[in-house]
Parts: structure tokens; C-alpha cells; sequence
């Protein structure tokens, strides 16, 4: 992965995880905290947690920390699973393009980690120990 496409992925991880946390804080503050309801305090909460996870996914994969490959599996597999969990009824608290959105990037990150690791340009391991 070049300095671009890593700094390119970082941008787009960034960018998802704003998109996806505005909701889910709008979610665990109006309907959670000022409405009084426990189901989208709970899912709000849980979906800020997601979206901080995809944002540090996304900054350690661009870094090549030595955890990023795991990060980025977990955080693929929570985005897909929790938003996928969040738009079933009756609650449907988040949407279908929310959904699409999480599953595509959740996919992404996954088909990054998961892919053929290539060796470092310093003759090393593929991602920089910490």
C-alpha cells in the first residue's frame, strides 16, 4: 500500500466513522438521554463505540501499526453486524443508506485485512511494529 492509497484509506475511514457517529450520538442524546428510551440510549452508545473503532481502524491501518490488521477485522465485523442489527424492525433506529454505508466500508476494511500481506519496502515484516 503507497503513502497515497494509505493516507486516501485514512480520509475515507475518517469520513465514515463522522458520518456514522453523528447519528449515533443525535441517537443516544434526543431519543436516549432527553427521551427517556432505553433501546436507543443502548443502540446510540453501542454505535459511537462502533464508529470509534472504525475511525482508530482506519488510523492504524494508514500508520501500519502492528495491530491494525486486527483492529480493522473486529471493527469490519462490529460496523457490519451492529448496523445490520440496528436497521431490523420494530426499532429500525438507523436507515438503509446507513446500513448500505457501514456494510460497503465494513467490507472494505475487511477485504483490506484480509488480504495478501506484502512486504515492507525496508525488507521487513508488512506493517511497522509499534
Amino acid at each position: 500500500m503507497t503513502v497515497l492509497s494509505r493516507g486516501a484509506y485514512a480520509a475515507l475511514g475518517l469520513l465514515v466513522a463522522a458520518f456514522l457517529g453523528f447519528g449515533a450520538i443525535e441517537e443516544l442524546v434526543v431519543r436516549g438521554i432527553r427521551g427517556g428510551e432505553v433501546q436507543p440510549l443502548i443502540v446510540g452508545l453501542v454505535g459511537a463505540v462502533v464508529s470509534m473503532l472504525l475511525a482508530v481502524a482506519a488510523l492504524a491501518l494508514s500508520r501500519q501499526r502492528a495491530a491494525a490488521r486486527g483492529l480493522a477485522i473486529v471493527a469490519g465485523l462490529a460496523a457490519i453486524a451492529f448496523h445490520a442489527y440496528a436497521a431490523m424492525p420494530p426499532h429500525r433506529n438507523v436507515g438503509f443508506l446507513v446500513l448500505v454505508v457501514a456494510a460497503a466500508y465494513g467490507a472494505v476494511l475487511l477485504g483490506i485485512a484480509l488480504g495478501p500481506q506484502r512486504a515492507s519496502p525496508r525488507g521487513g515484516p508488512g506493517v511497522r511494529r509499534a
